[in-house]
């Protein structure tokens, strides 16, 4: 009955409470919302919450929405339903904090693993500075081991503050890689 009609006459039969024009619009369209939002997705369960989710939202506000194309509104409300998703599933609260001991310990933990942990994340990162020209890694001793400002460093070495600068943006760059699987191994560990 309704699979030959157009979308804004199921729109019309819907708003008049037609639950019958609401399952062929459901049918018509249920396939095309997953597979946008399975296409960022990937994950089965999660796209068939957001197809329900949009549909019932549909029959729920029926009598407010104003919905001109379907094909249009239900690909935006895909793409915002995974975007939604998504941003909640990279909210993770991280603390950053330069002494470790701040950090808070679990219940019972392995103190001789950690220090093993400890010790190959520090091999680990001596590793990728060796990687470093031996100008950049020197400066980058100075300034992140030695704690010296980057006044003393170009004073002690000859060189300007602003080569100091770039050795030592050249090195995090080099190792912005290293510590992010680090920053996520210390999560993964605490």
């Amino acid at each position: 009955m309704f699979r030959d009609q157009s979308d804004a006459a199921l729109w019309e039969a819907i708003r008049q409470d037609d639950s019958k024009a609401f399952t062929a619009l459901f049918e018509r369209y249920w396939s095309r919302v997953f597979t946008t939002a399975f296409s960022h997705l990937k994950d089965r369960e999660a796209c068939e919450d957001i197809v329900h989710s949009i549909f019932l939202n549909i029959w729920t506000k029926r009598h407010q929405l104003q919905i001109d194309s379907f094909q249009q509104y239900l690909t935006a409300a895909a793409r915002y339903h995974v975007y939604k998703r998504l941003k909640t599933a990279k909210v993770i609260p991280l603390q950053y904090t330069d002494e470790v001991e701040a950090l808070p310990q679990p219940a019972q933990a392995n103190k001789g693993e950690e220090e093993i942990c400890a010790r190959e994340l520090e091999h680990q990162l001596e590793s990728h500075l060796e990687k470093l020209p031996k100008r950049c890694q020197e400066v980058f001793y100075l300034s992140r081991k030695m704690l010296l400002s980057n006044d003393d460093i170009a004073s002690q070495l000859g060189i300007s503050k602003r080569s100091v600068e770039n050795q030592i943006t050249a090195a995090q760059r080099h190792l912005r890689v290293f510590l992010k699987n680090a920053a996520f191994l210390l999560v993964f560990l605490t």
